[in-house]
């Protein structure tokens, strides 16, 4: 369903077959898009698992559950155990979470990481303390390196951004002359204890940043941070692009069903962050503000915009959520005290959010069975889903026109719980049926491995990991054809559009043996040599 994943995992496989856990290769080529954090989670996880999706998978999920627990402990810390429980499970049951949460791509590693940082943070600061301790700028730093072997300086820089950010806008004393608001200014930035996040994240990333250097003669640095950073940045790459209206979107749809009160959510934290210092919810707000702006504002700046880029600011948001439906149980909404009757406003925001809810059920109900109709027709029953939170939405308008608010909360949560616990668990392994490489392999009578496999150009990255080896690059037309005629046991994999290209070119005996669907419509077919295996496999495929 992605070319991340296998790409991922693939690399990781050749880490482990050749014992060099430094150099990432892919397909027998230096890859220079990611560092080696989620190879190496890769690795524990095929230790456990075997070679196989669960071994790939397995660490992303635990991470994200580690991420979940984080964002509760951090919640508890800020607003108390009712805003921290309930952040914990906004964050845990919103469908980006579901998504993400077990991809085997280097997202749930960075998620961890810099969640883990802002934990540190918060906890070093907590009670109103000024300077963050040196032993927790210290923690901090090391879950800063540990981002930056995730993702890049990403995982470094946005972190410390947000903390510079949320040190220079608490409270100062005002001086009269600038210079003593200079003064104060660069006070309170030293007291987030910069520089010691960064040595302690030096500590952590520069080792290996030093040591692939050395090995690739400086290759795989100047690949991943011109190309994969700087211009990532500069400009919109395989045509990932979006305007600055792009990531509030994103978070529309992978928060659901919590962000039926995303923008309620925005104008309260606006809100709070008005009021005077006195309001108790003022400090955590900060933070959490300060924390959205670094990273929704660096990466809507950047030229190159995908979903999961954002994912690090998921937890603050779910803090900030469970913030807004708990001043909602508790008549404490400021975002509406400017209305005559705040508590009606209040009521009605509430309703109109189940009215959401109830609309994003039907938008499920009716948009998986016609999804599947065009691409696995055995899967539209999917549609099903959608009944979970039109029916949560009913409960939690019933619970609160009996004046029951957390029993509607309790049914929010329970709902979100089922719907992306049914779209994590049927949804993927229905549209991916009888499709991709994984089928191919699962159909041949011989095993993967048997076989000498190459492709017309670029090879699908999913038919790198399932065959567990290396596939050959071959050119052109008549580099296929060569190929097949020099070695009889190949396999070669070429896209189906250009089966004109290559069919007049193939030697006596060889024909297409199987069709390699996929979900993006862009198949691949199977070539070589005719034998009886391949031909009950051509007839068990019914190849046109």
């Amino acid at each position: 369903m992605d070319d991340d994943e296998p790409k991922n995992a693939a690399c990781s496989l050749a880490m482990l077959d050749s014992g060099d856990w430094v150099v990432p290769t892919f397909n027998g080529r230096l890859r220079i898009e990611k560092p080696p954090l989620v190879n190496w989670v890769h690795l524990a996880g095929f230790a456990t698992c075997g070679r196989n999706e669960a071994g790939a998978r397995i660490g992303s999920a635990l991470l994200t559950i580690g991420s979940c627990l984080l964002t509760w402990r951090i919640g508890c810390l800020l607003s108390g155990p009712a805003v921290g429980l309930l952040g914990g499970v906004v964050m845990a049951t919103c469908i980006w979470t579901a998504v993400g949460g077990r991809a085997a791509t280097p997202d749930a590693p960075l998620v961890f990481c810099t969640t883990l940082a802002l934990y540190l943070f918060t906890r070093g600061t907590r009670g109103g303390r000024v300077a963050l301790p040196p032993s927790a700028a210290a923690g901090v730093g090391l879950a800063c390196g540990a981002a930056t072997l995730a993702k890049g300086p990403i995982g470094l820089l946005l972190p410390l951004a947000a903390f510079l950010l949320w040190a220079t806008w608490r409270p100062a004393v005002h001086h009269a002359a600038p210079s003593g608001w200079v003064v104060s200014a660069w006070r309170r930035l030293r007291a987030a204890r910069p520089l010691t996040i960064l040595a302690l994240a030096a500590a952590v990333a520069i080792p290996w940043y030093a040591w692939v250097t050395l090995r690739t003669d400086g290759a795989w640095l100047r690949g991943f941070l011109l190309v994969h950073n700087v211009g990532r940045f500069a400009a919109p790459m395989e045509g990932h692009t979006g305007s600055l209206l792009y990531y509030p979107a994103v978070l529309a749809v992978g928060l659901f069903p919590w962000s039926i009160v995303l923008a309620a959510v925005v104008a309260q934290a606006v809100a709070i962050l008005r009021r005077p210092e006195a309001d108790d919810r003022l400090p955590a707000m900060r933070l959490l503000a300060a924390w959205a702006v670094a990273w929704v504002g660096a990466l809507s700046c950047a030229g190159t915009k995908l979903p999961g880029y954002v994912w690090p600011v998921y937890p603050a948001i779910a803090i900030a959520t469970a913030q807004l439906l708990v001043d909602w149980t508790r008549g404490r909404i400021s975002c509406l005290e400017r209305f005559d009757d705040p508590h009606r406003a209040a009521e009605l925001l509430m309703r109109l959010a189940w009215c959401v809810l109830a609309a994003g059920g039907l938008v499920l109900a009716v948009g998986l069975p016609l999804t599947a109709a065009r691409l696995a027709p055995d899967a539209a029953w999917l549609g099903l889903i959608g009944i979970v939170p039109l029916t949560t939405a009913l409960i939690a308008w019933q619970r609160q026109s009996t004046g029951r608010r957390d029993g509607a909360l309790v049914a929010t949560a329970i709902g979100g719980c089922l719907t992306v616990a049914a779209l994590a668990a049927c949804g993927p392994e229905a549209f991916s049926t009888s499709h991709g490489p994984r089928d191919l392999v699962a159909r041949l009578a011989e095993p993967p491995q048997a076989w000498r496999w190459a492709c017309l150009w670029n090879a699908p990255p999913s038919l790198v990991f399932y065959t567990g080896g290396r596939i050959e690059r071959l050119d052109d037309a008549a580099g296929v054809a060569a190929h097949l005629r020099h070695h009889p046991d190949s396999r070669v994999v070429i896209d189906a559009r250009q089966r004109s290209l290559v069919a007049p070119l193939l030697p006596a005996g060889c024909d297409v043996l199987d069709r390699i669907s996929t979900l993006s419509g862009h198949d691949y077919l199977l070539l070589g040599r005719r034998t009886a295996a391949a031909t009950a496999v051509v007839a068990a495929a019914s190849i046109p």
